[in-house]
């Protein structure tokens, strides 16, 4: 061969070169592996040199050969496609469905991926590839919600870590009824914008008691301009007859001032509400739970867990909301014949949570815990399996 004919071959086979192709020898290499590498080699060509239907083409044989080599060649390829903005989906879609080592290259491309196909990714992959989606900077409400689908903690605490995004409601559901027994996630949580009074007022069962003080403090709620905009209904729905119940109800749960009423509905006075409340706090048998109850004018189920519930802050909630004294509050909690009684320090703290509240807030939190009609509160009930003959 002359050197003017070296010298043509040199300069049409630069441009392959200058592309990374797979150099001629392959000493070594199974020709499946060679086949496979060189198929990459065109798929990764720059546009001017590969039409889009060309690169499908290519593609397509990929997606038969790719499974039948070593993890290892995959990897390759992997890294490869990962740089290529112009990589048929159907490619990118069998690399993201691979063992999570060849697919985290895909999963933490810089260029776009479709939101479907990471999607799909989610729902069919394993949970390290749910842990490398929830980490991409492009990461959507949509997404967030299938990697939730599965009850991964670890997972769910990379996306609560992320304040790039917001959670839709039906996730932060998920999430506070997921909180129940970790404090991390808990904590999380209690950062999110997205978590509402619904939210922290649930969680508030099963939080602390220093995240139950900041939930009383962050949730914080004047109900003045609603009562006063439904102020004259009260007059029709209860002097009238015929009253709709579901509105009777409702004006119910926004009650401006809550009167203590007897088992027999009379109205007591706050002595009698003291006594209660002591014999309550001493020996909650039946008989006095239902008189609590009814002087707080709540459920007898909720009135049992408030008894019960051995941090005493949703006894400080009935109390205020009852418009007890300071005074008798705190001698009620310090007395030691109680059935649970509480140390001096832990009296001051359920003080001090009894101070942080306005009458009319404590009377909306109580409200809260009592309402069964709400729909979130149903959902989140649910998702607890708390409610198991509910519909879904």
């Amino acid at each position: 061969m002359s050197t003017q004919d070296r010298a043509t071959e040199d300069e049409e086979t630069a441009p392959l070169s200058d592309v990374g192709l797979t150099p001629a020898s392959t000493r070594g290499h199974t020709p499946r592996e060679v086949m496979v590498r060189k198929l990459c080699d065109i798929v990764v060509l720059p546009a001017a040199r590969l039409t889009a239907n060309e690169r499908s083409f290519v593609a397509d044989i990929m997606l038969q050969t790719l499974d039948k080599v070593e993890e290892d060649i995959r990897l390759e390829v992997a890294r490869r496609i990962a740089r290529v903005a112009e990589a048929p989906h159907a490619l990118v879609r069998m690399l993201l469905l691979d063992e999570p080592r060849v697919a985290e290259p895909m999963i933490r491309r810089v260029e776009p991926i479709p939101e479907a196909l990471l999607i799909e990714c989610a729902r069919l992959g394993k949970t390290a590839h749910r842990e490398m989606i929830a980490r991409r900077l492009d990461l959507t409400a949509s997404l967030a919600d299938v990697v939730l689908e599965f009850n991964e903690p670890e997972v769910a605490k990379l996306l609560l870590r992320r304040d790039e995004f917001q959670f839709s409601p039906t996730a932060i559901d998920l999430l506070v009824s997921r909180s129940t027994s970790d404090q991390e996630i808990q904590a999380l949580l209690l950062r999110r914008r997205e978590l509402e009074p619904a939210h922290g007022f649930m969680m508030f069962w099963w939080v602390g008691g220093e995240a139950r003080r900041r939930i009383l403090t962050r949730f914080a709620l004047d109900r003045a301009i609603i009562q006063d905009a439904m102020q004259d209904l009260y007059a029709r729905v209860f002097r009238g007859d015929g009253a709709d119940p579901f509105v009777k109800e409702i004006l119910i749960m926004l009650d401006r001032r809550h009167r203590p009423r007897g088992v027999n509905g009379e109205p007591v006075n706050m002595d009698v509400v003291i006594k209660t409340l002591i014999a309550a706090r001493k020996y909650p048998a039946q008989e006095i739970v239902h008189a609590a109850g009814m002087i707080a004018g709540v459920s007898r189920e909720l009135t049992a867990r408030i008894l019960r519930d051995p941090g005493v802050e949703p006894f400080a909630v009935m109390c205020k909301s009852l418009g007890m004294p300071r005074s008798e509050f705190f001698a009620i909690v310090s007395r030691k014949d109680a059935e649970n009684p509480l140390s001096p320090e832990r009296a001051e703290e359920t003080l001090g949570v009894f101070d942080s509240m306005a009458r009319d807030y404590a009377r909306a939190v109580l409200r809260y815990w009592d309402w069964d009609g709400n729909p979130r509160i149903a959902r989140i009930t649910r998702l607890l399996g708390l409610d198991e003959d509910a519909a879904p």
